[in-house]
């Protein structure tokens, strides 16, 4: 009795197939396949999740970003954040006014107020820095109009 390998031709019904009939090439082409499959839903996933979802609303003294740039040369943009972050990245521009070392900053800051002007504090997207600091202008310095900038630093990152 002769052998499907030894005739050449393909294997008798019922006989185990070779390793070398599962190719690298055919793992590779079902992994693509099934990526490809799951890619609608991913990307369905992704998109929902980021512009689906509702925006949080505007907690009282906030102002969104669309707003705040609107006001243009009116706004004076303050920083909340760590000396370290402002260090590394700000908002062109902007003052750092942070409660760790406040007295030495009020004075920097005053120096470039103007009432004309609309204060815009910005911290870390989920800190309160922001809103500490944006409560000290308003009580201690007697500043109306001063703004938290709804999102924070993270906010103005997305634009």
């Amino acid at each position: 009795m002769s052998t499907a390998t030894e005739a050449g031709s393909s294997p008798a019904p019922g006989d185990a197939p070779s390793p070398s009939r599962f190719s690298f090439a055919r793992v590779v082409r079902e992994i693509l396949l099934l990526g490809a499959l799951a890619l609608p839903f991913a990307l369905w996933s992704g998109y929902s999740e980021l512009k689906l979802r509702p925006e949080a609303p505007l907690a009282s003294g906030e102002v969104t970003l669309h707003d705040a740039n609107a006001w243009g040369e009116k706004a004076l943009w303050v920083d909340a954040r760590s000396k370290a972050r402002f260090e590394h990245k700000r908002i062109p521009g902007a003052l750092w006014l942070n409660p760790e070392d406040w007295d030495p900053q009020v004075s920097k800051f005053l120096d470039e107020w103007d009432p004309e002007k609309h204060v815009v504090v910005y911290g870390d997207r989920n800190g309160d820095t922001a809103q500490t600091v944006a409560l000290r202008l308003r009580e201690e310095l007697k500043i109306a109009e001063v703004w938290v900038l709804h999102g924070g630093y993270e906010e103005w990152q997305r634009q």
